[in-house]
């Protein structure tokens, strides 16, 4: 009886999959691959048939969790609308993403590329700017009074999104919509 070769692909899937559990559980400083075999049920060498080191791992886990909420980004925005509108569906997106798949989003807002080796930094942050092109893109759309900074505009606008992670709890009063749509009126009122 031939034996078939188990699918790298789906073995793979589960490394990073196991990886993103351990990094968002302890971080990815303490965090070894010895932690994320066991999760596993494998030997830590078989990751590295995978991963030649945690770092091409980690990187491998960001780019999941970047695409993961670009993704949501995308399936809430609608091209057709006006650019508030869509910046708006994009706040929702990114929240949606954020509060309701919380261990792939706090890959990407709890670890700072600053801490890290350039080689790993410069991948993050290339990562979060594909990420943060998506509201750029929208940004330079709206109609603002020429004053505003369009790149200040869109850090501080990220930055209170990102901030919801610390704060937000599934029973309190609004929603994750309900929290976008509140804090882009912010910005729309003192801006437009």
């Amino acid at each position: 009886m031939a034996r078939t070769k188990p699918d790298v692909g789906t073995r793979r899937e589960a490394v990073i999959e196991a990886a993103v559990r351990q990094f968002s559980k302890s971080g990815y400083d303490s965090t070894t691959m010895r932690d994320i075999a066991l999760v596993l049920g494998m030997l830590p060498g078989s990751i590295y048939y995978h991963f030649t080191s945690k770092e091409e791992l980690f990187i491998a886990v960001h780019e999941q969790s970047i695409q993961r909420i670009c993704d949501s980004i995308m399936r809430a925005i609608d091209p057709n609308a006006d650019a508030w509108t869509r910046l708006t569906q994009a706040a929702e997106g990114y929240l949606d993403s954020m509060l309701n798949d919380y261990v792939y989003a706090s890959i990407v807002i709890t670890e700072f590329p600053r801490r890290r080796s350039k080689k790993l930094r410069d991948r993050l942050i290339s990562n979060r700017q594909r990420f943060e092109n998506l509201f750029t893109e929208i940004i330079k759309e709206l109609p603002r009074r020429k004053n505003v900074d369009p790149s200040y505009f869109r850090l501080g606008l990220l930055g209170m999104l990102a901030w919801t992670y610390i704060w937000y709890r599934p029973e309190g009063r609004d929603t994750p919509k309900t929290i976008a749509q509140k804090l882009v009126d912010i910005w729309k009122n003192g801006t437009a």
